[in-house]
């Protein structure tokens, strides 16, 4: 099957497109007069945002290669942005395949910052997910973000009326957290023009470098009241959110990725999200300025007394 990327008809694909960063890419594309089939797990009220945006919403199990296939027939380019969880290699391995056998023209999948083959967990599945698509013959670009805005939120503990406290396993390290629309933006500029990216891996970084104590300041700077930051050691993160149920594969993951904070693999900043993207990254005060109410309470990871079991 041929595409014609100069028709302005082309037909993109967005997998997780209930999800904060494949909603967001559907919504740029619609934007910009795109025609957009965005893969969802249900028909929710998610899904009928995205329909009232103009998209056309198809329920798919990524597990279902039947499905799979016929979801890619038509499409020119997708943008493959499926969560880290158990069964990400073999959703991804599906799509490859059904997206390849469909003539789909190029992929963008976001990947994670600091990914290699030693290590274990999603990280491992990162690595193994770029290596597949790179051995299509589609086009393709991976996105490695570092770490996302919604640590802020996942890991938030409002410790009072008054004051908000972000308590950590990640040290004194510094990075440049990634808004998940700066990530939308330069993955559908990508999804415009693919050729030009072939076999690229993009480190994709927010608006400035900070440590946990600067993030803590301008926190408090936007909500208007005292933010400290609390570092705390890994094993104590893990027994915390163990105790409260969080899955295994989860606590894993983030103790990888806390580590790898702590060593500096998320550290360095450049400016692909502007060039790329077209737009400068949001700041921290602008992220958090857009979701206060995330703020309101406790975030779902947060590492409270309670499931530290500090008296």
């Amino acid at each position: 099957m041929s595409h014609d990327n100069q028709s302005g008809n082309e037909l993109f694909l967005v997998t997780g497109a209930t999800g904060q960063s494949g909603s967001q890419a559907v919504a740029l594309l619609r934007e910009r007069g795109k025609r957009v089939r965005a893969l969802a797990r249900g028909q929710d009220e998610r899904a009928q945002r995205l329909r009232d945006l103009g998209a056309e919403v198809v329920e798919v199990d990524m597990f279902n290669y039947t499905q799979i296939r016929e979801a890619t027939e038509g499409v020119y380019a997708a943008y493959f942005n499926f969560p880290p969880a158990p069964g990400y290699v073999e959703a991804a391995a599906k799509f490859a395949d059904a997206a390849a056998s469909s003539g789909v023209h190029a992929v963008v999948e976001m990947s994670q910052r600091g990914i290699r083959s030693e290590m274990t967990g999603v990280g491992l599945q990162h690595w193994l997910v770029e290596r597949l698509f790179d051995r299509t013959p589609m086009v393709t670009t991976h996105l490695r973000a570092t770490i996302f805005m919604h640590w802020l939120e996942n890991f938030w503990i409002r410790a009072a009326a008054d004051e908000g406290l972000l308590r950590l396993p990640v040290g004194d390290a510094s990075f440049a957290p990634i808004n998940t629309l700066d990530a939308a933006r330069v993955a559908v500029a990508v999804l415009q023009d693919p050729d030009a990216h072939d076999r690229q891996r993009y480190d994709l970084f927010g608006a400035e470098e900070l440590d946990w104590h600067q993030i803590a300041s301008k926190a408090q700077d936007t909500l208007g009241f005292p933010v400290r930051y609390e570092s705390v050691e890994i094993a104590e993160m893990v027994a915390a959110l163990t105790t409260a149920g969080i899955p295994d594969w989860l606590v894993q993951h983030h103790a990888n990725v806390a580590r790898d904070i702590r060593d500096g693999v998320f550290s360095g900043f450049n400016d692909l999200v502007e060039t790329i993207g077209g737009s400068a990254p949001a700041t921290i005060e602008q992220s958090i300025d857009a979701n206060r109410a995330f703020y309101d309470t406790d975030g779902p990871l947060a590492l409270t007394d309670a499931r530290l079991e500090r008296a």
